[in-house]
């Protein structure tokens, strides 16, 4: 069958023509690379609860060894902080190492001890949409946290995405854990609700106090479509690997910016030589949890809106010429999502523009 498009305007074959001249720069731009080995299209986003981090806490020595540690990572949710001081003190610390971050802190919150939340990230490329809010936990007339969770939007180049920070309660009675975590599922549909229907990309970070296979505390947010729960046993991520109570959960069907790679640090061992109470006492007996998101597509936007700008326009035509016929195309420019960058997703984008104007 021979392919044959009308053209509503004459001018589309000549964008097309334009299209295809521009293919060679875009490659040869494509591939730029970060020194620090992971490439300019990708978020290394961690989340990690530093055991009671204080002014009072550590000494500036300890804090250049956590220093060391947040330096591999773009953004970092932190749990079990207790006082803003600290974080400027490792601000101080992290640039005189060369490294900026910025960070968004919440208030105290606890009935007991007060614990803060902090979200610590590269203000080079991540910038706040929406500061952090308290989940509204007594908005329901029940109380269902000890310490409420806390959230926050941002954006990573074309990835905009949602943060909710859990830190849940510890005690010997493993039902009142349950307890909380059961009552996740309410929170997550709640920021779900106040996104709107067009931002879907919500990661639930934290330190949960038991392991994800515990499924009667973990039923109600794994019920819920496409939810994933990142790491998994026998995988640990307590540094005398006796438990996985630290991790990432989102619904793998709406982040599809995550690109499979993840991973949890065992600074431990590397720093510290596997000397437990060391590394304990000077950074956390708690190992960061990672993974990586593709920052250069965008996937809440309108068909054909393949740059993730927000409109239709000729350099998403350029794009897609850029990927025709490659097995390795960006998933952002196959438009109709048929597995593969050909003449459908080129007359989809044509389609688009006429129909933009």
């Amino acid at each position: 069958m021979k392919w044959q498009h009308t053209f509503r305007n004459p001018r589309l074959p000549i964008l097309m023509m334009m299209c295809l001249c521009l293919v060679f720069s875009l490659i040869l731009s494509s591939l730029e690379v970060r020194a620090d080995n992971h490439t300019v299209d990708e978020l290394k986003f961690a989340s990690w609860n530093v055991r009671i981090l204080s002014d009072g806490s550590r000494d500036d020595a300890e804090l250049k060894k956590i220093a060391n540690v947040l330096t591999d990572y773009d953004f970092i949710s932190i749990v079990e902080l207790r006082d803003e001081k600290v974080l400027k003190r490792l601000q101080t610390i992290l640039k005189a190492m060369g490294k900026n971050y910025d960070y968004d802190i919440s208030a105290a919150v606890g009935r007991g001890v007060k614990e803060r939340v902090a979200f610590f990230y590269n203000p080079a490329f991540i910038e706040v949409v929406q500061p952090g809010q308290i989940y509204p936990d007594a908005a329901d007339g029940k109380d269902d946290f000890i310490r409420d969770p806390y959230w926050a939007t941002f954006r990573a180049g074309k990835f905009d995405f949602s943060v909710i920070a859990v830190h849940i309660v510890w005690g010997k009675r493993v039902g009142d854990r349950r307890d909380e975590i059961m009552a996740l599922a309410p929170v997550y549909e709640h920021v779900q609700k106040e996104n709107g229907p067009d931002e879907d990309d919500i990661l639930l970070v934290g330190d949960f106090n038991r392991d994800p296979g515990d499924l009667k505390a973990f039923g109600a947010l794994l019920a819920m479509p496409s939810m994933t729960s990142l790491f998994q046993l026998p995988r640990k991520s307590h540094i005398k690997d006796s438990s996985l109570y630290d991790n990432i959960l989102f619904q793998s069907d709406y982040v599809t910016e995550y690109t499979g790679s993840n991973g949890i640090d065992k600074f431990d061992e590397t720093d510290f030589g596997n000397d437990d109470t060391a590394a304990n006492t000077a950074v956390s007996d708690h190992r960061p949890v990672w993974a990586t998101f593709r920052i250069d597509t965008d996937d809440d936007g309108q068909i054909g809106d393949v740059t993730g700008d927000g409109k239709v326009d000729t350099l998403d035509l350029v794009v897609v010429a850029a990927n025709f016929g490659n097995p390795k195309a960006m998933p952002a420019a196959d438009v109709n999502g048929d597995g593969a960058v050909n003449r459908k997703d080129i007359l989809a984008i044509m389609d688009a523009l006429e129909n933009s104007q």
